[in-house]
C-alpha cells in the first residue's frame, strides 16, 4: 500500500512546489530559481592533458602557429606526392593531435589527402589554457596560417563534437570546398543539448528526480553567436553531417537541427545504433559515405 502512495505523494508534492515558486517572492524565489539551474564550467568540457610532439617523419611535418596573444599553437601536418585535397581536423575533447597520429595517417592514405591536425590552447604541445571563446577564432589562424602548406588544392574541414565550433566558424568565414560535422554539438544555451545521461549526474542527490525541470546553462563566456547553430546557416559549403542515433553526449537532435538549418548542398547520415565515440569516416557506412562526398565534390571542382 505504502509502495503504491509514494508516486501518488511525489506529484502532489511537486504540484505544491510548483504552486508555490508560482507565488514565491524575494530572495524565496531567487533560491529556487537557482535550484531549478544548473551551470555547466569550462572545466566540465575541457580535459587537456600536455603531449610532446613526435620526432618528424619523410611524410608527417611537425608546425606550428604563432597566435596574436603570444600562445602558440602546435600539431602537425601529413603531406602525401599526389594529393586530391587538403583535410584540415578539428578533433572532440578528449583528442590531441599526437595521439590521433595513427588514426590521421589512416585518413591520410584512405582519401589520398594531405591531413593537418593542430591542437587546442592547453592540449599535446600547445601553450596557453584552453577555453570556448577561443575556439573560434583560433581556427581562422590555423586556417590561415597553413595557407602556403595547403597550396591550391581543394580544403574540406571536418570537425568532430567540440571540433564543430572551430569547423562550423570556419565554414562561415573562410571559402571551404566542404565540411564534414561528426557528432557536432549546437550552443550551450540550447537545452536540447544536454542529454539525459549528464543530467542524472546533478547534484546535490535532491536535484536528481527533477532533472528534467532543470535547465542547464553556461556559466563561462562565449563570444557572440560564434558557436554552430549560429554559423551554419552562414556557411556555404556542402556539408556531410553524421550523428549516431545512440549518441547519449550529444543527442542526434543536435544534428539534425544543424542539418536543417543549413542552406547549401547537403547530406545527412544518421547511424543507428551508434554512440558518440562510434561515428567515424574511416570504417562502415560512415566512410562509404565520406568517399561518395569527396568524388562529389572532385566533379564540382
Amino acid at each position: 500500500m505504502k509502495q503504491r502512495l509514494l508516486p501518488i505523494f511525489a506529484l502532489l508534492l511537486s504540484g505544491t512546489a510548483c504552486s508555490y515558486y508560482r507565488s514565491a517572492k524575494g530572495s524565496v524565489g531567487a533560491y529556487i530559481d537557482r535550484t531549478r539551474t544548473h551551470k555547466i564550467e569550462e572545466t566540465d568540457i575541457f580535459t587537456p592533458h600536455q603531449h610532446s610532439l613526435r620526432p618528424e617523419m619523410s611524410s608527417r611535418r611537425n608546425i606550428e602557429v604563432p597566435l596574436p596573444d603570444g600562445t602558440v599553437l602546435r600539431g602537425f601536418a601529413i603531406i602525401r606526392l599526389e594529393p586530391r585535397a587538403n583535410l584540415i581536423y578539428f578533433g572532440g575533447n578528449a583528442e590531441m593531435a599526437q595521439i590521433a597520429t595513427t588514426k590521421m595517417m589512416r585518413m591520410s592514405e584512405q582519401y589520398n589527402a594531405n591531413v593537418i591536425c593542430v591542437d587546442y590552447r592547453g592540449y599535446g604541445a600547445s601553450t596557453g589554457t584552453p577555453q570556448v571563446r577561443h575556439l573560434a577564432s583560433d581556427a581562422l589562424q590555423v586556417f590561415d596560417g597553413t595557407s602556403e602548406l595547403r597550396g591550391e588544392m581543394p580544403n574540406i574541414v571536418i570537425g568532430y563534437s567540440l571540433g564543430s565550433i572551430p569547423a562550423a566558424y570556419l565554414a562561415a568565414n573562410r571559402p571551404l570546398d566542404g565540411l564534414v560535422l561528426m557528432a557536432p554539438i549546437t550552443s550551450f544555451d540550447d537545452g536540447d543539448m544536454y542529454p539525459k545521461k549528464m543530467r542524472r549526474k546533478l547534484k546535490p542527490v535532491y536535484r536528481m528526480p527533477f532533472a528534467r525541470f532543470i535547465k542547464v546553462r553556461p556559466g563561462f563566456e562565449i563570444p557572440e553567436q560564434t558557436e554552430p547553430l549560429y554559423q551554419i546557416p552562414q556557411a556555404r559549403a556542402p556539408l556531410l553531417l553524421i550523428h549516431g542515433e545512440a549518441d547519449d553526449v550529444v543527442p542526434p537532435e543536435c544534428g539534425q537541427k544543424l542539418f536543417d538549418l543549413a542552406t547549401g548542398q547537403k547530406t545527412l547520415l544518421i547511424l543507428r545504433g551508434q554512440g558518440h565515440g562510434d561515428v567515424s569516416i574511416l570504417e562502415g557506412l560512415g566512410a562509404v559515405v565520406m568517399k561518395e562526398f569527396l568524388e562529389n565534390l572532385e566533379l564540382r571542382t
